[in-house]
């Protein structure tokens, strides 16, 4: 191993690349320094880094202590090994922890986290999306304006000229921080992302397009689609008629529909419950009516080993656009509008029960419900007259 003089910053600097070959040096003017024992300096055709080789535990490792200019001297790289060598000693390095990038800690995350599959799935998504190179940076060397820069293109400048955190920005922050917080625990290093400044968030589109006190017109838009995809028709009305989000709704099988006993079980919902619905009059004719080719109420047009991919964006017609949560907003209005119980129609929307009743309840939900709020909706779409005698009638 060649020597040099490894102490000042121009002598590290006049080290000359030998062509198709990394040399490694060392300095023996310390080489009764303790701390810098086994420094030295791999020099390639276009870096020179730092390296300390010790025996660890009866292995000898080799571990990287960072780069010239940035450790400018073997003194600089001494301070740097003594970090290095506290974090292996205690099982806090890069090597004995796994987690070298924010990738590698997101990872670590999932593969400790009881969130279900599609969460996981919609974190790496957003990664490889939006927070690639972030996410592949050294987690030690990324700094708060890294986050910072990754993050400001999901901002928004509201009306008033202040900076406003759209959706996207929320979530990206969320995922930021949750793998900042599991690379600082394993690590001990600065979780540097408690420094991202608070931005007020925009305000949810928590509303439909078209005024709800008229008479709605999802029922013609849904049966305008029957014209062109009866199958996906029959997806946007089974969603309007029971508060299902569209994932649950076209992964729905054959084997959880009960047309006789007029119920239908879901799978995994967002709050990873299994529930057992049930179903109006009028969805039980709906899926009645469906052919059964697949095992999936819904399969996929070309490959009915597959559920439908989706129902389609959003209905439009003379003006009006509605997305697929639109139903969730349109049942709910249409429940609270027959006012009932606030915890009713939490369990007809799947949502997790807030109360300690919540956790004795067995089920408040049932089918004359399920048919009072079917006719409701029908009632505001103007297929029903606005009439308690004659839903007294219809529920007799």
């Amino acid at each position: 191993m060649p020597h040099h003089e490894l102490a000042k910053r121009p002598d590290v600097a006049k080290i000359k690349p030998v062509p198709g070959k990394t040399t490694s040096y060392s300095d023996p003017s310390l080489k009764n320094d303790p701390d810098a024992r086994g420094i030295r300096l791999m020099v390639g055709a276009t870096t020179k880094t730092w390296v300390i080789t010790r025996r660890i535990d009866d292995k000898v490792r080799t571990i990287t202590l960072g780069s010239f200019p940035d450790l400018p001297t073997i003194f600089d790289a001494r301070d740097a090994a003594k970090a290095k060598m506290a974090a292996v000693t205690t099982g806090t390095d890069a090597q004995s922890t796994g987690i070298n990038t924010l990738r590698d800690a997101i990872e670590n995350h999932i593969a400790n986290s009881t969130a279900s599959t599609d969460t996981h799935d919609y974190y790496r998504t957003q990664i490889d999306r939006h927070l690639r190179d972030l996410f592949a940076k050294d987690v030690e060397k990324v700094t708060l304006a890294d986050i910072e820069n990754s993050l400001r293109p999901h901002l928004r400048i509201g009306d008033d000229g202040k900076r406003r955190a759209t959706a996207t920005y929320g979530h990206l922050r969320q995922i930021v921080s949750t793998a900042f917080k599991q690379a600082s625990a394993h690590r001990r290093i600065p979780n540097v992302a408690d420094g991202l400044g608070r931005v007020k968030p925009v305000p949810p589109k928590n509303r439909v397009q078209f005024d709800v006190d008229e008479a709605w017109p999802i029922l013609d838009m849904i049966a305008a689609k029957k014209e062109s995809n009866l199958l996906v028709a029959a997806g946007w009305e089974l969603m309007l008629f029971t508060a299902l989000r569209s994932k649950n709704a076209k992964e729905l099988r054959w084997a959880d529909v009960d047309l006789e006993r007029k119920r239908l079980r879901v799978v995994g919902l967002k709050n990873d419950e299994d529930v057992t619905f049930p179903l109006c009059d009028r969805l039980v004719d709906l899926l009645g009516a469906l052919p059964r080719t697949s095992e999936w109420v819904f399969p996929h047009r070309n490959d009915p080993t597959r559920h439908v991919a989706s129902f389609g964006r959003e209905l439009v017609a003379d003006g009006v656009r509605v997305a697929p949560h639109d139903m969730r907003r349109l049942f709910t209005t249409a429940a609270r509008r027959l006012r009932l119980s606030p915890y009713v129609i939490d369990q007809f929307r799947g949502d997790t029960e807030k109360g300690v009743q919540g956790v004795y309840d067995q089920g408040s939900m049932d089918h004359l419900t399920a048919n009072q709020i079917a006719q409701q909706i029908e009632v505001e779409c103007g297929l029903l007259p606005d009439s308690s005698v004659v839903r007294l009638a219809e529920m007799r």
